[in-house]
């Protein structure tokens, strides 16, 4: 697990976006317009996976936490 806590970076880089984020244990949801980021954390260092939806319809999955901050940038 990393030293860094990347669920509070990840926040941080989605709160300077707009990205209005909720959390539910190990869950955090991101919207904005009508984009919604769904993260499953292991911890507060890495993710289990993400999920990236446009429009209430699922677009992409990843586990890969740097394409979890590209879709953040939109």
């Amino acid at each position: 697990m990393s030293d860094i806590d990347e669920r509070q970076s990840l926040s941080e880089a989605g709160d300077e976006k707009g990205w209005h984020r909720r959390e539910a244990g190990r869950v955090d949801i991101y919207n904005r317009d009508r984009y919604r980021v769904r993260v499953i954390w292991q911890g507060n260092g890495a993710i289990s996976g993400a999920s990236f939806f446009d429009n209430e319809m699922y677009e992409t999955y990843t586990r890969d936490l740097a394409k979890v901050r590209t879709w953040l940038k939109k």
